[in-house]
């Protein structure tokens, strides 16, 4: 009987101890969930709030004048009328605002600036390419021949007329393009009669600044503009 008594007091006593580690075990699982849980959490923030954010500035939009010196497929460079180099990225911009331009193009642009983590971009909004009558108004000499020290030439005024300048036998009238041809019409004045006649000119090449005309195949005219 002492025998059975100690038998069963000790299946009691493992029946306690196991029922006290599974309960424990449970709890330990639990607690070890849980500070799974937290030390996650903790890891993202961490990494959420150790990570460094790109900041973005814009600027208002800015309009400048001038001419271009260099494009490319995703960037201008322009000499503005103040002499300033401006690299302007036209990447991702609008084609029906910002068309292609060529090298000596007298262009307007609208361009805002974009700040990212302190790099600026000059980012292009719009680009006006001027056509050919706007790059012809205003005033084009050549050095005299008879006197090199003195110019002559012509101005086109906005208005569709012409004056001469520095010469007295040619009076020029008016003007008016017609694709890439120039017709100037003028009054010749000479040996007590006065001629009135159209000269239609071929532009070989119009900028900004430079004005060359020719006449069945023959350059006539190098002009440049008059500051």
């Amino acid at each position: 009987m002492k025998t059975a008594s100690l038998f069963y007091e000790k299946i009691y006593t493992f029946e306690k101890e196991f029922h006290f580690i599974h309960f424990n075990s449970k709890s330990m699982r639990t607690k070890l969930f849980i500070i799974s849980m937290l030390m996650t959490g903790f890891a993202l923030c961490i990494t959420s709030c150790g990570k460094k954010q790109d900041t973005q500035i814009k600027t208002d939009s800015t309009i400048v004048a001038g001419k271009i010196f260099d494009a490319s497929m995703n960037n201008i460079t322009l000499i503005s009328v103040n002499g300033d180099t401006l690299n302007i990225s036209t990447m991702d911009a609008d084609p029906a605002k910002v068309p292609g331009v060529m090298v000596d193009d007298s262009v307007t642009v609208t361009y805002t600036i974009d700040e990212t983590n302190n790099v600026k971009v000059a980012k292009a909004l719009t680009v006006t390419a001027h056509s050919p009558r706007y790059y012809l108004t205003g005033t084009w000499v050549e050095p005299n021949p008879i006197k090199p020290t003195e110019n002559q030439g012509i101005t086109l005024k906005e208005d569709g007329t012409a004056e001469s300048v520095n010469m007295a036998t040619l009076l020029f009238k008016s003007w008016r393009l017609e694709n890439s041809t120039l017709l100037l019409k003028s009054e010749s004045i000479g040996n007590k009669q006065t001629i009135t006649g159209i000269d239609t000119l071929q532009i070989v090449k119009l900028n900004a600044d430079s004005l060359i005309l020719s006449s069945r195949g023959n350059i006539i005219w190098r002009l440049t503009r008059s500051k």
